[in-house]
């Protein structure tokens, strides 16, 4: 190094941290202005900080180097502790915050059936505290489930009510009902609500057909299939040919399917299928006004012009209310009286399998011997006064 004068001075070589920091000490005094003074503090400043930060990059490559061979230990630690706060802040908090019977420890069965009672939307309870709950079983006996009922009656909240729940089971979560056995699934296929797809071109039915062929390529024997409103997005002769084929369809997988629609058709499948049951929402006409009950009921049902009932609520002109009414009441009168023959031919096999339900739900009971016969009991009795 050299001096003010340019002469030269011996420079800390082989010094140590500190000898080294008080040559520089020493050195500063020696500065002949304030400016210069200035510049080299800065850069004993920028010094210092390399240093430090070096001797911190210096302990991080050890502490790798040290816990390098344990880092799969480690990672299992983490996921360990995720499981720990998603069991205790998520799971835990959910239930010691509700009542004590509004959530229920799920049963699993490899073979048996879907059976939720009182079933209730997780979510949606929490904001309506009226909210009104249903149940649903599903066997071998009875794989499909076609659910009925006008707009806004509940079809699509009862259709993610229960994938849900399945999903609450099987994650290992107490679930909203107030029974619920579970047979396990491999993949819950759903396809809902109606929306097109500009980034591929693909229009609403064309994003509709897409997801269910995706649905029809991969389902298997040990799915649960859920379908709302399939085939809406083109004609109504389509739409119904295209619904009532994957129906057939997945009736020859024996998977477990619930089908949503508002095609009163498809009913026609129980009078041919004895393993497809009917269920429709509850929807009360007084002074031709829709009083939605939000419950779940057994069996076909017609509501006559519920679509045109929700369209005069909307304004539309009466005069164009009253055309519509008078061109589907021709249209239906034919088709419901048809429903109604097929049903009544068919009742017999339709009670057949409903005590074949039945004797499937005893087979998996948990109910002790006399229970068990006592059942059986009424079951017979059941079934030979047509009660069933």
């Amino acid at each position: 190094m050299f001096n003010s004068r340019g002469e030269g001075m011996e420079g800390p070589s082989n010094l140590s941290l500190n000898e080294t920091f008080s040559f520089f000490f020493s050195f500063l005094s020696r500065l002949p202005n304030s400016s210069v003074l200035l510049l080299f503090w800065n850069s004993f400043l920028t010094f210092c900080q390399l240093m430090h930060l070096a001797l911190e990059i210096l302990s991080e490559v050890t502490l790798v180097d040290a816990i390098r061979e344990d880092i799969p230990m480690f990672t299992l630690l983490a996921e360990v502790l995720c499981l720990l706060d998603m069991i205790v802040n998520s799971f835990a908090h959910t239930i010691s915050t509700k009542p004590v019977d509004r959530y229920t420890r799920p049963q699993f069965t490899d073979n048996g059936p879907l059976a939720i009672d009182a079933g209730r939307h997780p979510i949606l309870e929490s904001i309506h505290s009226d909210f009104v709950p249903n149940s649903i079983f599903i066997s071998e006996a009875s794989n499909m489930v076609i659910v009925m009922g006008p707009n806004m009656s509940g079809k699509s909240t009862y259709l993610q009510q229960v994938c849900l729940i399945i999903i609450l089971a099987q994650i290992g979560c107490y679930v909203p009902a107030h029974f619920a056995t579970i047979r396990v699934v491999d993949r819950i296929f759903t396809r809902m609500g109606t929306m097109d797809n500009l980034e591929s071109n693909s229009s609403t039915f064309m994003t509709e057909m897409k997801e269910t062929a995706f649905i029809m390529q991969n389902v298997s024997q040990r799915s649960l299939i859920v379908m709302d409103e399939l085939g809406r997005a083109t004609s109504s002769s389509d739409g119904l040919a295209i619904a009532w084929s994957c129906c057939e369809y997945l009736l020859s997988l024996s998977a477990y399917t619930i089908f949503a629609t508002h095609m009163e058709n498809l009913s026609k499948l129980a009078t041919i299928y004895p393993n497809v049951k009917i269920l429709y929402f509850y929807v009360d006409i007084r002074n031709s006004r829709l009083d939605f009950k939000f419950r779940l009921n057994d069996g076909p049902k017609h509501v006559a012009h519920y679509g045109l009932l929700l369209a005069e609520v909307a304004g539309l002109p009466s005069s164009v209310i009253e055309t519509a009414q008078s061109i589907t009441s021709r249209i239906t009168e034919k088709e419901v009286n048809e429903m109604e023959v097929n049903c009544l031919n068919h009742n017999q096999i339709m009670m057949a399998y409903r005590a074949a339900q039945r004797l499937i739900c005893l087979k998996y009971s948990n109910q002790k011997e006399e229970a068990i016969r006592q059942a059986l009991h009424l079951l017979k009795e059941n079934y030979i006064d047509g009660k069933l």
